[in-house]
């Protein structure tokens, strides 16, 4: 189990954070498989996932938190921040920052991760780029 945290601290502090993504192959399955609010990804498409995010917001930081591991299975929630500095999703550049968080549910075979489920708060990212607005206060 406290590889498997590991493994998960790595995902993001070395992987997204630092942009180390040559370290996918080495803590994702070959089978692996990621499904995000943009569709389902295998390794190739997480890499280009992050690749587009660092593109995106290059000073993104994603913070780990309330990592929860048993046996085969993890869960954690994520705090990720960045300033939008490029093109992203086909939107111009907004220089806004960006503060919101994501629910993440990893199951893991031989130490590595096999499949990865995670829900992001996209309707606050949205609305803090300018490109959404947030439901109308009630009276």
């Amino acid at each position: 189990m406290a590889d498997n945290k590991a493994v998960v601290r790595a995902m993001f502090e070395e992987i997204v954070n630092q942009n180390r993504v040559e370290l996918i192959d080495e803590l994702f399955d070959p089978e692996f498989e990621t499904t995000t609010p943009q569709g389902v990804m295998d390794r190739e498409g997480f890499r280009q996932f992050v690749t587009g995010w660092r593109g995106a917001f290059s000073d993104i930081h994603c913070e780990v938190s309330d990592l929860i591991a048993e046996g085969e299975t993890a869960a954690w929630s994520v705090q990720a921040t960045g300033t939008n500095d490029g093109e992203f999703m086909g939107m111009p550049t907004t220089n806004r920052k960006v503060d919101f968080g994501s629910l993440n549910i990893a199951h893991f075979r031989d130490g590595k991760v096999y499949r990865h489920i995670v829900m992001m708060d996209l309707a606050t990212m949205m609305e803090q780029l300018g490109v959404a607005q947030g439901a109308p206060a009630s009276a």
